[in-house]
């Protein structure tokens, strides 16, 4: 969250120049929506560089018109509408404002691309009075000309819309911190080219994966009992097979024991 002393400098260098401007107009200030008006004024003439060159809704603009910083002689003469004439880069804009009967509606208008927005405001809500300081006139001054630069300004004019903004802090999300190794997880080997499903934990300390068959919907790895090596001998029991010839050797008969045969053995009929 911004600090209050930061965001109160902020506020005082964009409204900057608002106090020379509103006194050149404020002893003709006779409606509400008016503080309005000079409120778009100040934001189109300092913000975004336009220059105002009079008022009246002539598309028409002089190769040598210059334009001022200044709000034009009789600008609020009408008292349902303002019609206000700028320049920017030898381009003319039409900024149109209609009262309602609780209203505000405020147009601005590109003579050459025919680009126009529109914004609805309340006077009544928005202005407190229209004497004395920016504070005092229009206390919620920051969300309005945020309310105009997003919805007046910029889908019009983009030229020098970065200028204008009054975020001083944007919202940033969080980068995500890669994640240290523990130090204290042992790592497991993994034989090359293993096939390991996604979701599946890897096998502790290298173990051999018996039972992954059973889990592996593709079929890979063993079941839950040791596989049979291709090499007999290396067989951990010799399969059993019916009493007759036996590969492993003539007269052999029944299974042949790893290592001892079992008590009272008999080769006539099965372990």
């Amino acid at each position: 969250m911004e600090p209050a002393s930061s965001k109160s400098t902020t506020e005082s260098d964009f409204f900057y120049g608002w106090d020379l401007l509103y006194k050149t107009v404020s002893a003709g200030l006779n409606k509400k929506a008016d503080a309005l008006i000079v409120l778009a004024h100040f934001l189109l003439t300092k913000h975004y560089k336009f220059r105002c060159v009079g008022i009246g809704d002539d598309k028409t603009l002089p190769e040598d018109e210059q334009g001022s910083e200044l709000m034009p002689d009789n600008w609020n003469g009408d008292c349902s509408k303002y019609s206000l004439r700028y320049v920017h880069d030898k381009k003319l804009y039409l900024l149109l404002g209609h009262i309602t009967e609780d209203a505000l509606i405020l147009n601005l208008l590109d003579i050459n691309t025919k680009n126009v927005s529109n914004i609805c405001i309340t006077p009544e809500t928005l202005v407190a009075e229209i004497q004395g300081g920016i504070t005092k006139t229009m206390p919620t001054a920051t969300d309005i000309v945020d309310r105009f630069r997003k919805e007046l300004c910029d889908p019009v004019f983009t030229g020098n819309s970065r200028e204008a903004t009054t975020q001083t802090l944007t919202s940033q999300s969080p980068v995500a911190q890669p994640q240290s190794a523990d130090p204290l997880r042992i790592g497991e080997p993994r034989r090359p080219g293993s096939f390991m499903p996604h979701g599946f934990e890897p096998r502790p300390f290298g173990f051999p994966d018996i039972g992954r068959g059973d889990l592996d919907p593709l079929g890979r790895g063993s079941g839950n009992l040791f596989p049979f090596p291709r090499n007999p001998n290396l067989a951990r029991f010799d399969p059993f097979n019916p009493i007759g010839p036996n590969p492993h050797g003539p007269g052999h008969m029944g299974p042949n024991p790893d290592h001892m045969r079992p008590p009272d053995w008999n080769p006539d009929y099965y372990m």
